[in-house]
Formats: C-alpha cells, structure tokens, sequence
C-alpha cells in the first residue's frame, strides 16, 4: 500500500462551478509558471465534455488522450504527451460521449490510484463543470484545492455551491471516519432542536458532544482550504470581490479559504484567443504572467492576497 509520506508528487486541482470562468487557463498558466520554476509537470484534462487543454499548447493532433483509459486500453502514463514548454507534458482529453457518469466504479478508482502514481513534481488536474461527485472526488484528491471565478453574480454563486458541494462531502467522509456519521446526520435533521443554523453550527456542536473525537474532527480539517483566484479582474472594486468570497466562506459555509490572487484580464489574449490554435503555445501580457507567478508562489507556500498590497487595476 502506498505511504503518502513517499509520494512526491504534488497534486493541484482546479475548480469552481460550470464553464465560463476561465479554469483552463488559469490551470494552463499555473502549469506552465511552474515548469519554468525547473519543476517537472504533468497537466491532465479531466474535463471529459469539453476537453481543450490541448488547445493552449497549440496541439491540434491528439493521437492519444484520457479516453484511451478509460477505454481499457492504455495507462496513464502511457498517455503523456510533451509541449512545446520545458519540463511541461499534458495527458489531453476528448470531447466525446464519455462522462464520469457513464465510468464505472472501478474505473474512477483506478484513475484515482494511477494519478498518484505518477512521476512529476507537480500533476495539476483540470476539472469539467458542475457538482458532479464524481468531479468533487477527483477535486479532493488534489493536495492543493484550487477555485476559479470570475467577479460577476452568476459565477460567484456557482462557485459557493461547488464549496458546499466539496465541503461536505469532505465533511462525510472525516465524520464517517470517526464514526459520527449518524450522529451529524441525526443532529442536522434536527437541527431547530439544537440551536444550528449553518455548518459552522453544527461543528461547533459535534466538537462539544464528540469527547475523545474532537482531536481528530480538528486536526481533519486543519489542513483543509481552499485557494480562491479571481480572473478577468477590471478594476479595485472587482479585486475586492475575492476577500467578499473568502469572507462569506470562512463565516457561512465553515470552511477556510485564502484568497490566493487575481489575475487582471488580458485583452489582447482573449481578443487573439483563436489565433491559439495556429501558435506553438498561448502568449499573454507581462502582467499576467506577473500575477500568476504571485499566485503560484502563494499556493506553494500557504500564502494569500493582502488587502494592502492592491494595486491600481
């Protein structure tokens, strides 16, 4: 049986509710800040409906992707394939009729046990859309957890029930692991009977009533949080939104989370976006990658945005 403490590899998963935020890209920026570290990288792309990962590398022909896994007939490793960036490989995706709903159990398994069984420094993991658990499970295996939105209503509410979805089913799992399960299930039924109202509530209860498990209900989730970015930032009051965020999920929801950066919105990028697919890789402006190298180093090193080091946007 493997021992966490001998694996290497780091495991960063990106996030946050359906499409439209620009999870790709910031997942293929942090991807490739990291290899020009000196770090070696694999990006994978989970996102089985609308796989494009590929694409930001300039890579038209995908002779193998992830679908060949789940098909039976490669593994993982043998699925990687080199970019045109040093030290940076990607094992693309497809857009099919595969779905994680259409995956059997033990396929999910095994895909779960070969992504760690990779060699890399860092293996970062691009999710699909939505709140499927299925997509929550490849989520939490991540060692970083990584959430991306956008300053508008819609993606920020999208986002919230992505945490609540991946919260609690952390909250399952740590519960039936100290076997509280029925306890928290009984207690949050009757949730009027005991005076709880939220999440935080209802912890805050079982750490009262647990005796001996609360040790273990707090160092469970000591080390669990999210890292929240902001893309396609226009201005200061937009930037704010990401302490609004982190602030409603510490105080509402019960779960930390640090507000790793944002990353300004590039114009020229996405105006050029379709030019991507006749370049080598993806080319954004200085202060891009500037942002992304701040954020990067603050997932590495368990930092966050200070709400006095903003600058002008």
């Amino acid at each position: 049986m493997e021992n966490e403490n001998d694996r290497q590899s780091e495991i960063w998963a990106v996030g946050g509710g359906k499409g439209g935020t620009g999870k790709t890209f910031v997942i293929c920026q942090l991807a490739t800040c990291l290899a020009s570290k000196g770090k070696r990288v694999i990006l994978i792309d989970t996102d089985l409906g609308a796989a494009n990962v590929h694409t930001f590398f300039g890579i038209k022909k995908r002779e193998k992707s992830i679908t060949n896994f789940f098909e039976g007939k490669q593994d993982l490793e043998n699925l990687i394939i080199k970019t045109k960036i040093k030290n940076l490989a990607i094992i693309p995706g497809k857009n099919d009729t595969t779905s994680f709903s259409t995956i059997k159990h033990t396929q999910k398994l095994k895909l779960l046990r070969q992504i760690k069984g990779l060699t890399a420094d860092y293996i970062l993991l691009d999710l699909g859309g939505g709140t499927n658990l299925d997509i929550i499970d490849i989520f939490l295996l991540a060692d970083r957890l990584i959430l991306v939105t956008i300053p508008e209503i819609t993606a920020v509410e999208n986002l919230y029930q992505f945490i609540k979805s991946a919260f609690f089913r952390k909250l399952k799992s740590l519960f039936a692991d100290c076997g509280l399960k029925d306890t928290a299930k009984d207690i949050w039924h009757n949730k009027q009977e005991h005076g709880i109202n939220t999440i935080v509530d209802l912890l805050d209860y079982l750490k009262k009533i647990s005796g001996d498990k609360r040790d273990f209900l707090s160092k469970g989730l000591s080390d669990f949080y999210f890292n929240i970015i902001l893309n396609k930032v226009r201005n200061i009051r937009e930037v704010q939104e990401g302490f609004s965020v982190k602030s409603i999920c510490v105080k509402y929801i019960g779960v930390n989370a640090r507000y790793a950066g944002y990353i300004e919105y590039d114009n020229q990028f996405w105006k050029n976006l379709s030019l991507i697919q006749s370049s080598p890789m993806f080319i954004v402006s200085h202060t891009t990658k500037n942002d992304v190298v701040k954020i990067a180093d603050n997932i590495i090193n368990g930092g966050q945005l200070k709400i006095d080091s903003i600058k002008n946007v």
